[in-house]
């Protein structure tokens, strides 16, 4: 790596943290600003990322717009041509919010991403979180707080969010909860 884009001391007291982390030799690092600094350096440093090595989990699907259960409802559904009024029941509703699902799979617009840190001491670590491609190269990026160990534990994270096994009973639940007629 180039001195350029070497890592400045402070974040690297910071990355030696979050290793420290995800082995276990210490307590969560707090959400602080010096956590938000390392993060947006890793963001503004393309060279460190590039040179770094990333992973995007394309098998998650992930909406990393957090588009929530207020955004689903009948109205909604009857607005974008989705069916008619007196034809909305719980299947359609179900369809609805799976074929959302599915664009976003094809998209791959929204993602899960980790990026290796590893120490002086060739200790290596998992950090990330979630990204949306807004085009032009710019990405809204949502970090995970804390380092991981292995990529099991880091996927771990996301297992309540993976769209792709949501049951038709979770969905209604999530998503028109508050909505149904």
């Amino acid at each position: 790596m180039n001195e350029i884009n070497k890592l400045p001391t402070k974040l690297a007291l910071i990355r030696d943290q979050l290793i420290d982390e995800a082995y276990g030799r210490k307590a969560a690092f707090p959400k602080s600003d010096k956590l938000w600094d390392f993060y947006e350096w890793l963001e503004s440093s393309d060279a460190y990322l590039f040179e770094s090595e990333q992973e995007e989990y394309y098998d998650l699907t992930i909406d990393a717009s957090y588009q929530g259960p207020d955004d689903f409802s009948d109205k909604e559904i009857i607005s974008e041509g989705f069916c008619e009024p007196e034809e909305i029941n719980d299947a359609l509703r179900i369809q609805y919010v799976r074929n959302y699902i599915d664009a976003l799979a094809e998209q791959e617009q929204h993602y899960v991403f980790s990026i290796k840190i590893k120490n002086d001491n060739n200790e290596v670590a998992l950090i990330g979180g979630t990204a949306q491609c807004n085009g032009q190269g710019s990405d809204t990026v949502n970090w995970v707080y804390g380092a991981y160990k292995t990529e099991d534990e880091f996927r771990k994270c996301f297992e309540s969010d993976d769209l792709n096994g949501i049951s038709d009973e979770e969905i209604l639940k999530r998503y028109f909860k508050k909505n149904r007629k």
